[in-house]
């Protein structure tokens, strides 16, 4: 996510102008958000439903690019539909990884990072067609304040996200080895230990 924003950041200085960038990006960070949250969510239907979505977000991005968008201005509904994929598989991995928590929340490194995506994925959902109606209304004025409000509940969302990967591991419980837990990066298996 920060590398697709700093994409559009090069790119609006080195041109001026990024809005291409919009039907690019998204289907490639919403892509990789998606395999990271299928990697974390705790059971297997769960995990394989959203790796499914990978590639039908990114056929129907594409498609909604091609038949009903102007790439030359803010995107009205692929860059807004590939951000509601993200919002709701966070959401529903949030609420999954919730139900099954035993312990407190707060202490979970999957309610910062999680919750950050979640932030992240809202706020992209409304901006381009926000953006859009500013734009095509002639209120540049409100189209720099909703800008500044986006990079407000970025910044917010990059917090969560870093406060999250620095949460500690939690012990292991089963006595076993003083070695630290497998990652699930590994393999598809069920999650264990610390995935991010």
């Amino acid at each position: 996510m920060l590398l697709g924003d700093t994409g559009y950041l090069m790119a609006s200085l080195a041109r001026g102008e990024n809005l291409w960038l919009g039907y690019v990006v998204p289907p490639v960070t919403s892509g990789v958000v998606l395999w990271a949250l299928s990697l974390r969510h705790p059971d297997a239907i769960g995990r394989i439903t959203i790796r499914l979505a990978i590639p039908l977000q990114i056929l129907v991005g594409m498609v909604l690019t091609l038949t009903i968008e102007d790439p030359s201005t803010f995107s009205l509904v692929a860059g807004p539909f590939h951000a509601l994929v993200v919002l709701l598989a966070a959401s529903w991995t949030f609420l999954r990884l919730g139900l099954s928590e035993t312990e407190g929340l707060a202490r979970q490194d999957w309610f910062w990072i999680v919750g950050g995506i979640m932030i992240y994925s809202a706020t992209l959902t409304a901006l381009q067609p926000v953006s859009w109606f500013l734009r095509a209304s002639d209120r540049l004025d409100l189209l720099a304040a909703v800008y500044y409000a986006k990079a407000a509940a970025d910044v917010l969302a990059f917090l969560a996200i870093a406060g999250g990967m620095l949460c500690p591991v939690p012990p292991r419980s089963s006595g076993g080895s003083s070695s630290p837990p497998s990652s699930p990066w590994a393999s598809s298996s069920a999650p264990s230990g610390r995935p991010w």
